[in-house]
């Protein structure tokens, strides 16, 4: 099976947030966005899409995080150091925008405490530094308690369910296989909306044709490797 990026609606709207907070447009105006969703939505995945394929920067989710290490984080993603001294992070954030205005991508943002994320806005207003923050949906109830914070969000987009159109494009490019309606609706049904039990279910499905040589996948094959994952 591929490592395949499926481009969804999800995805392609989230491109256009980023591309839009990386143009000289986002100069005038705020230039933070919020991206929230159900974990298994494929936030992350087009996050990371995004990162490889231009210059963006991602900061993974850590366990604890303070402002001092979310800025050493950045720091290393622009230049390759990890200043000990918050000053020094923000020196060479600075830097690095001067050279290139780069948006930086915050995952799970909706974790971090009150302190980090009014650090990450002065950051953007200091550098004016495009900054997205991706979370779940308790990341609209911290931005939204605090006005400086909401007031400066450019951009707000949600991850829809996926669909069964999602589906059967993955199965086709990840498998090589052509779903019928029948086993795209079993999938989906399982699924509620996330791509996670997707991506079981495939894992699956390859094995189980592997295994008895068939040559297409029946809602049959589809039933019994979900009963069994």
């Amino acid at each position: 099976m591929k490592n395949e990026f499926v481009e969804t609606g999800n995805t392609k709207q989230f491109e256009r947030v980023c591309n839009d907070l990386t143009s000289a447009a986002s100069l005038i105006g705020p230039s933070l966005a919020m991206i929230t969703g159900p974990a298994g939505r494929g936030k992350t995945e087009a996050a990371k899409h995004y990162a490889v394929n231009s210059d963006a920067i991602y900061i993974p989710p850590m366990n604890i995080r303070t402002p001092a290490m979310i800025l050493r984080e950045i720091a290393f993603e622009l230049d390759g150091v990890r200043p000990s001294r918050s000053d020094a992070c923000l020196g060479v954030i600075g830097e690095a925008m001067k050279k290139s205005r780069r948006l930086i991508m915050i995952d799970e943002a909706d974790l971090l405490q009150m302190a980090c994320l009014e650090m990450l806005r002065n950051v953007n207003e200091r550098f004016a530094c495009p900054i997205m923050l991706i979370g779940e949906d308790e990341l609209k109830g911290k931005l939204g308690s605090r006005r400086r914070l909401s007031s400066r969000v450019r951009h707000r987009l949600e991850f829809a369910s996926i669909n069964q159109p999602d589906i059967t494009y993955y199965f086709r490019s990840a498998l090589g296989q052509k779903i019928g309606a029948d086993v795209a609706t079993a999938i989906h049904h399982y699924a509620k909306g996330d791509w996670r039990p997707v991506l079981t279910v495939a894992v699956s499905v390859e094995r189980a044709m592997k295994a008895s040589s068939a040559k297409e996948i029946t809602v049959e094959m589809v039933n019994d490797c979900i009963k069994n994952s």
